[in-house]
Order: C-alpha cells, then sequence, then structure tokens
C-alpha cells in the first residue's frame, strides 16, 4: 500500500498541470486536507459508539499537532530561502494523506513503530509533571499574578507571543494525548481520555485556524495572542471543561452529528448502570430502563 501511494504521488507530480498543481499545493489546499476534514471525521467518531475511531484520529492529531508546532516558521524560512521551501506544501499535502488515508494509515505506523515505543514511557512522565505545574499554577496565581504573567507575556515581541500561544495549545495536549493512545484499552481512564482529547482537537484546530486567519487582519493588535492564550487554556483545562461546551455546542450542531451524539450519550449510560447493577437484577432493570424510554417517546409524539 505504502508503495503504491508513492507511485500515485510521483504520477500525481509529473502529470497533473501546474496551474492545478499550485492550488491544491497551498496553504488553502493543506489547511483542507490536514485539518478540515480531520475535524469533521474526528466529530463523527466522538460521536459514534465505539472508541476504535476515536483512537484512530487521536494518533493522527498527535502527529499532525507535532508537525504545526515543529514547522511553525516554515513561511519565515520560505520567505529567506524560497528555493528550500519551494515544495514544502507538496509534502505537507501528501504527508497528511498518508496520516489519513485508510489503506496506508501512517498515523497507526508511526504510533505503532516511533510513539509508542519510543515516547510514550516519556510522554507518561511528562503528563504527571505537567499537570503539577498546572495545580500549583492554579492554586497559587491570584489575580495580581496573574497580571505579572500577562505583563510578561505583553513584553515579548509578536513572533514570540504567538510561539508561546502555539506552544501551549500543542505541546501539554500532544504529551497527554500520546499517554492517553497509550493506554492499555482495558484502563478504567483509556477510553475517556482518548475522547476528551480528540475533542479538544477538534475545538483547537478551529481556534487555530481562526487566529491564522484573523493575525493577517488585526494579529498586530498587541491584546491579540493574550485572547488567543486564554482560548486555548479554555479549552483543555478540567474546570473550564471547555473543548467539550465548544464540541457540543458548535462543532456537533455544524457537522450534523446531534443525533448520533445523543446515543452514544445513551450507550455511555447503559456501560454506567452496568457496572452499577448486580448481574443476577441487571437484564430487568435494563429492561425497565428502556421501558422508560419508549414511554417517554410516546408521550412525546
Amino acid at each position: 500500500c505504502h508503495i503504491l501511494f508513492v507511485v500515485g504521488v510521483a504520477l500525481t507530480l509529473v502529470f497533473l498541470p501546474s496551474s492545478i498543481q499550485n492550488e491544491v499545493f497551498s496553504p488553502g489546499g493543506v489547511v483542507v486536507v490536514g485539518t478540515i476534514v480531520p475535524i469533521y471525521e474526528s466529530v463523527v467518531a466522538v460521536c459514534t459508539i465505539g472508541e476504535a475511531d476515536d483512537n484512530a484520529w487521536l494518533q493522527f492529531w498527535i502527529t499532525s499537532g507535532s508537525l504545526a508546532y515543529c514547522t511553525e516558521f516554515i513561511d519565515n524560512i520560505r520567505g529567506i530561502f524560497p528555493k528550500g521551501g519551494e515544495h514544502w506544501y507538496e509534502f505537507e499535502f501528501f504527508f497528511t494523506l498518508w496520516l489519513l488515508l485508510p489503506f496506508t494509515d501512517g498515523a497507526a505506523a508511526i504510533q505503532k513503530y516511533i510513539t509508542k515505543p519510543l515516547f510514550a514511557p516519556i510522554a507518561h512522565r511528562m503528563k504527571g509533571v505537567f499537570e503539577g505545574w498546572i495545580q500549583c499554577v492554579i492554586a497559587a496565581v491570584n489575580a495580581s499574578h496573574l497580571w505579572f504573567l500577562w505583563f510578561v507575556f505583553m513584553s515579548f515581541p509578536e513572533e514570540q507571543r504567538r510561539f508561546i500561544t502555539v506552544a501551549m495549545g500543542t505541546i501539554y495536549p500532544t504529551v497527554a494525548s500520546i499517554a492517553a493512545v497509550s493506554q492499555p484499552h482495558d484502563s478504567i481512564t483509556s477510553g475517556a481520555d482518548t475522547t476528551f482529547w480528540l475533542t479538544y482537537w477538534s475545538a483547537y484546530s478551529v481556534l487555530f485556524l481562526l487566529m491564522d486567519y484573523l493575525e493577517n487582519f488585526i494579529g498586530h493588535i498587541r491584546g491579540f495572542y493574550s485572547i488567543c492564550l486564554v482560548a486555548t487554556v479554555y479549552l483543555f483545562l478540567p474546570m473550564f471543561n471547555g473543548a467539550e461546551t465548544v464540541f457540543r455546542k458548535v462543532l456537533v450542531p455544524l457537522s450534523g452529528q446531534y443525533e448520533n451524539m445523543l446515543l452514544r450519550d445513551v450507550h455511555k449510560v447503559q456501560l454506567e448502570m452496568e457496572k452499577l447493577i448486580p448481574a443476577k437484577s441487571r437484564s430487568s432493570v435494563l429492561q425497565k430502563a428502556a421501558d422508560i424510554f419508549t414511554k417517554a417517546k410516546y408521550k412525546s409524539s
């Protein structure tokens, strides 16, 4: 499959007219393939019963998020060395396709051969360290300390404020996502962590797209990256649960997955009930619960 993919890429680059290549292998083309499509598929994965697709798309976001962070300054490099970055968008476009296409499933290959054996043990340790720092900051910081941190942040040049904002949105979430997807499938928190971070990446990707677009017009305003930084923290801190809110209130309705989300919620309630109800009475209790839903249906109609 991988060889066929490489052959297909080579044929595309040779025979596709340059005018079409300029449109496809561009920032817009990369955004569609690498962000918009994965956001939609991630929303569908979270809203469907079962966690295999959740894991698959979280594996994609781990690699995609790492790539986005590591290539943050690619536009500056392209400006300084035009020839060196001439084919960057072609590489990014096809690499993203390789990650997400079902028959190549590059994200799973990277997870199996690189992320899990090399980075998962480190990620589990780093996740504990990061969470300890976050708890200390939450416990110690008051309004005056927040003002001081904001003053320090605003003292940095614009490019560094952007870098810090992107780092805040990618480094800890990537570490936590690696830890989540590397847990045993029978772990108590495995499914919940995977779903949480998949909803985060879906919401954060929308925020990143908005930031990337709006900074062309209002990025010079000194408070712009402060707002983006606060919004990023709002998405992943458990005390706010912002990613879940944005996911349910914005992304699910836009993607038309509201009914599927409700069905998954019902399935989760069923699983929780099965844990709490003794085995000998489980069947009868679940039947009574089903009867309640049936009666509610007829009553509403």
